[in-house]
């Protein structure tokens, strides 16, 4: 999926929010040269698949225009059933017939015609047996990658790379923290999705998209109150200063219960698809992180300690109108945008 290799707007394309990141890396470090946020115009994502990208590329257009971004290629991640990230794992076979071989395989586990995907593969340096080998395979449905194209054509941009987002949290989690030894969990929550992702020294050996996230509590509170989302979405939010009606909590923990039940079923599904290495550690961002309660409830009922992940650690701002104090505000929404920026850097 790598066409070439200039430096690149990394986009974030949320169901809530658009993410725009550009940055510059040398020796270990990178410094964020320009980052924007704008809302996302409404009913034109549905879980990662485009519904208007005519829509979506004029609010890109305007906020790369607004915020001065210099370069117009772009790096986007494409999320949710649109693209699908697995481990596989089948017999050792000679490099020649590898790659038809892969494709064998895959088609087993894919829910769309092979035919009509774009696929990738990376070999995982460790397997449970010495005859057989492991495998990342990466699938992008081919008409649903030409709506993220269009949407880039829209915006006066240039596709340099379609990514995955999920691999991009994977990629700004190593940037900053390293090829860890322990197997650990990374979730980013979202407004509808919240992106899982299994790493172990360097390698990912999990991805999945899990259908909760911030709309989950809102919707709870929407459904039970009888009102309207936006009044959900304020009393939601008025949650974090603690003063809401007692009615509102019940709902927020009835919510709270639906999303660890999702997360625990996923970790669940990664124990039973092969997980040799057991999770005993999680990272999260997100702007749905930020939830009253939820990093809390999660650990608790998982038996898992979670960590704030900081996409900051090697990362600093080198445009003064990105202040220490705005990078901290913004810090939970910059994880994909960041690791998709950091794709092409430095490897022209």
């Amino acid at each position: 999926m790598i066409f070439s290799s200039k430096k690149v707007v990394g986009i974030d394309l949320g169901s809530s929010s658009i993410k725009l990141a550009q940055v510059s890396k040398s020796k270990g470090s990178a410094l964020l040269e320009n980052f924007a946020l704008t809302q996302t115009p409404m009913q034109t994502i549905n879980n990662g698949d485009i519904i208007d990208t005519y829509l979506l590329g004029e609010a890109i257009k305007m906020i790369h225009k607004e915020q001065r971004f210099s370069s117009k290629n772009a790096c986007i991640g494409m999320w949710g059933a649109t693209s699908i990230v697995k481990k596989i794992t089948m017999p050792k076979v000679d490099s020649k017939a590898l790659k038809e071989q892969i494709k064998y395989e895959a088609q087993q586990y894919l829910p769309f015609d092979i035919s009509q995907v774009t696929l990738e593969h990376h070999i995982l340096p460790f397997s449970s047996s010495p005859d057989q080998m492991d495998i990342l395979i990466v699938a992008g449905q081919n008409d649903l990658i030409a709506k993220y194209i269009e949407v880039m054509a829209h915006g006066g941009l240039k596709t340099s790379i379609i990514d995955v987002s999920s691999l991009a949290l994977s990629n700004i989690f190593e940037f900053n923290y390293g090829k860890l030894n322990e197997p650990v969990g990374i979730f980013n929550f979202g407004s509808i999705s919240t992106q899982f992702v299994v790493v172990f020294q360097g390698e990912i050996l999990f991805a999945r998209d899990i259908p909760v996230g911030g709309f989950t509590f809102t919707n709870e509170i929407s459904k039970n109150m009888g009102i309207t989302l936006e009044e959900a979405e304020s009393l939601k939010l008025s949650g974090q200063s603690g003063e809401v009606p007692e009615s509102t909590k019940t709902f927020m923990n009835m919510a709270l219960d639906n999303v660890t039940e999702e997360l625990r079923n996923s970790i669940d599904f990664y124990s039973a698809s092969g997980g040799d290495f057991q999770i005993s550690k999680a990272f999260y961002t997100g702007g749905a992180s930020l939830t009253e309660g939820l990093i809390d409830h999660v650990s608790e009922q998982l038996k898992i300690k979670f960590e704030v992940l900081n996409p900051l650690i090697k990362v600093r701002s080198n445009n003064k109108k990105i202040t220490p104090g705005y990078l901290q505000q913004i810090s939970p929404f910059l994880a994909v945008s960041l690791g998709l920026a950091l794709r092409a850097v430095g490897d022209s």
